[in-house]
């Protein structure tokens, strides 16, 4: 039997120089026609393939917290029922800083702080209507003074003065705050952490689901563990002025002891 050799004929062909194309180093798909071999795209004009020049809208206007307080005594005012029936003139004098609807039972705060967008929502005329110093992590178009500042890492504390560690709840977020307004000695007023002969809040709560003892354990308490370890050190006292407080990281004292700072 005859072995038939298949031989492979090579044809060597020249493109025209008119009929070149002029391709960049980088292209996306559809960037050159068919029909028309010479485009020359820009790389200036070239994109990867399905991305999306999408700029992300942020908040850069943060404001630094300027330390009016150093060295100063700051209470905290949460919402816990252990201020239930509270004499609100006995902080009369004292540096305050309100919570949320705290600022309805005491409007002679200094400060009021919220970390949750809807508060502005249930609340805006009080804190329109407020005359001391306002501070949130919820960006938005407010029609009055607001120092909107950065949402800082989860928990423990931000020392820039623009930011603030969240710790998942108002009540950490807002030590974050009193200690770079300057405070050394911070007392915590109605940080209950928990609910309290089946109330959760001195006053009549928010239109929202109450908060679980789950919640308190797994995603709040955690953060005031993380503040106590980063403030060691740096001279700052923080006391919870609720004895039957679910919150043990702090030394607990009466209401009546905070009152004598």
């Amino acid at each position: 039997m005859r072995r038939i050799r298949k031989i492979r004929k090579v044809v060597k062909v020249t493109v025209p120089a008119e009929r070149s194309i002029n391709y960049p180093s980088r292209i996306s798909k559809g960037d050159v026609k068919k029909d028309n071999f010479r485009k020359v795209v820009s790389p200036t004009q070239i994109t990867k393939p399905n991305s999306r020049n999408i700029t992300k809208k942020t908040h850069r206007n943060y404001k630094k917290v300027i330390p009016l307080w150093k060295g100063e005594t700051v209470y905290i005012i949460g919402g816990g029922p252990s201020l239930k029936g509270f004499n609100w003139n006995l902080l009369r004098g004292k540096k305050t800083i309100a919570l949320n609807k705290a600022i309805q039972f005491w409007p002679e705060a200094d400060v009021v702080y919220w970390t949750d967008s809807r508060v502005w929502t249930w609340h805006k005329e009080d804190i329109i209507k407020f005359k001391g110093k306002r501070y949130t992590l919820a960006p938005r178009s407010y029609p009055c003074d607001v120092s909107v500042l950065k949402r800082g890492k989860k928990f423990g504390i931000e020392w820039s003065t623009d930011s603030i560690a969240h710790g998942n709840n108002s009540g950490a977020a807002a030590i974050n705050l009193a200690i770079h307004l300057g405070a050394k000695r911070i007392i915590l007023l109605g940080y209950d952490m928990g609910r309290s002969n089946k109330e959760n809040y001195f006053h009549n709560g928010y239109p929202t689901k109450v908060t679980g003892d789950n919640i308190y354990k797994k995603q709040f308490l955690p953060a005031f563990d993380a503040i106590d370890k980063e403030i060691k050190g740096k001279g700052i006292q923080i006391f919870n002025a609720c004895p039957t407080s679910k919150l043990n990281t702090f030394r607990k004292i009466t209401i009546e002891e905070s009152l004598t700072f």
